[in-house]
């Protein structure tokens, strides 16, 4: 009786809400990654280090997902310039065909609509980028944002043991604001990456990545109702230069170049290492049109930003029988900024953000139908942030935890039900910068496998966040399905 009601609710809210496909089991489960095996977390090149050239490795069969989607986040803790609540519908489609002695294709695609509800007066697409300016006009205002994105992967075996891959990837969007500034965006994104792998043994392999980017905003205000539109063009949180004109523009480049290797240790049925290790570094331009009297700029750099992202992740898994394995992780993250007034050199804003992250867990089977697993996770923080332009100096560190607990029971070949749960507690949070932060999360979800041809995942996630001792608190709810076919 209890299972019928759970299918049953478990239908109803399939039928009631649009949907997303990617690595379900693991969302259902409570965002268990190391703590079990599944296909889509192995610690190999391609899933933990992003390498394209292990993608023949990583997929041997041929299959097509289909990908519609619906996501919701709302409440009242929240930075300054965030919107309210936002609203994301997407649809996409992507596919590995394998082609034998040929190779591996991957291609993907999608569209996304994006509602943006109560945005502070804030003009671009990401804020929060870790700049120390900001676009900015006088009211609240809703954004709607729209628009494709492609990707391709390739990855080919040039010589025996040795693996060349690469991944392009390309998107954009189209944004509005529903009222005064009625500010116009065109948002663009574009990238690369070309990786090799050599595997000296059939146990140990290495590989190395290399990666490009390039990122456009182009911002304008013109309303249709005024002669004038005022806009704050904000170097730091105080000050900032008004301007006043038919029409304001600006325009957002940043431009990143990265690379990162990866090593892989493999034992079939007994143990499984992965380490990868990254270093990006993105300059990003923020131009405006100026004039004098005796010249004129169509871009002018109004400022300039350099931002330095490291990242190493060593995870490994221990196969102690059949049905008992234990997994751990190690990370260290370091993200650091500086913007400068490129006209004075004047240094504006400087912030590091550092990341010590230590993880153990485990899952155990039983009988072949019942799977648990839990993931215990602590992160040490560490952050220095010297906003000289405002006269604003903060340097902390905390230490924060997440706790997850994840099921999976196979009730007939065909069906099978998952679930979880995350306790987070967080010193220090840094989103909203609010202390004694809880963070709780709740997920379900199943498959369905129709035939040997089509299979139908879906998982359904509520969180919530709120801070000690204040009223506030942000909750999201997503819903996302996988629909798999393997004949197309």
């Amino acid at each position: 009786m209890l299972f019928k009601l759970y299918i049953g609710a478990f239908l109803i809210i399939v039928l009631n809400c649009l949907t997303y496909a990617q690595e379900n089991r693991v969302r259902a489960m409570g965002g268990i990654t190391y703590g079990i095996s599944d296909q889509d977390y192995s610690l190999n090149p391609y899933d933990l280090g992003n390498n394209p050239a292990w993608l023949q490795n990583d997929d041997t069969v041929s299959w097509l997902r289909i990908q519609p989607s619906l996501q919701n986040e709302h409440g009242d803790y929240k930075r300054y310039y965030d919107p309210r609540s936002t609203t994301l519908y997407g649809l996409g489609f992507k596919g590995i065909k394998t082609l034998g002695t040929d190779g591996t294709f991957l291609g993907e695609t999608d569209y996304s609509y994006e509602l943006r509800k109560d945005v502070p007066r804030s003009l671009k697409y990401d804020t929060y980028g870790g700049e120390a300016f900001f676009m900015t006009d006088t009211n609240s205002g809703g954004f709607r944002y729209n628009g494709p994105s492609v990707r391709f992967k390739y990855s080919y075996q040039l010589f025996p043991s040795f693996f060349i891959g690469a991944d392009a990837h390309y998107k954009i969007l189209d944004g509005l604001k529903d009222v005064y500034s009625r500010a116009s965006i065109l948002y663009r994104k574009l990238g690369g990456d070309f990786g090799v792998t050599y595997s000296f043994t059939d146990a140990f392999s290495f590989g190395i990545l290399g990666m490009i980017g390039d990122e456009q905003e182009k911002i304008e205000s013109a309303d249709v109702d005024l002669t004038e539109v005022e806009i704050f063009n904000y170097r730091g949180e105080t000050f900032s230069i008004r301007k006043r004109a038919g029409s304001v523009k600006q325009k957002i480049k940043k431009k990143m170049t990265g690379i990162g290797t990866q090593i892989y240790y493999f034992i079939p049925q007994n143990f499984e290492l992965g380490v990868s290790a990254s270093y990006k570094n993105s300059k990003e331009d923020i131009l405006v049109p100026y004039s004098t009297a005796t010249q004129s700029f169509a871009e002018y750099g109004e400022g300039f930003s350099s931002f330095n992202i490291y990242d190493i992740i060593a995870r490994g898994r221990y196969f102690l029988s059949p049905q008992l394995q234990m997994g751990g992780t190690f990370e260290i993250h370091r993200n650091s900024s500086w913007s400068k007034n490129p006209s004075r050199d004047l240094l504006l804003w400087e912030w590091n953000v550092t990341s010590m992250v230590i993880g153990i867990g485990g899952s155990y089977k039983f009988n072949h139908e019942l799977l648990l697993s839990t993931e215990y996770e602590i992160t040490k923080l560490s952050v220095d942030s010297s906003k000289y332009i405002d006269s604003r100096y903060s340097s902390f560190g905390a230490v924060n935890h997440i706790l997850r607990f994840g099921f999976e029971e196979v009730v007939t070949s065909a069906i099978t039900i998952r679930g979880g749960y995350n306790y987070g507690y967080f010193k220090k949070e840094m989103l909203g910068g609010r202390s004694n932060v809880s963070f709780h999360s709740i997920s379900t979800g199943g498959a369905y496998e129709f035939n040997n041809n089509i299979a139908i995942d879906i998982s359904l996630i509520y969180n919530i966040t709120s801070p000690g001792g204040f009223s506030t608190k942000r909750s999201s709810f997503d819903c996302f399905i996988t629909t798999r076919l393997y004949n197309f």
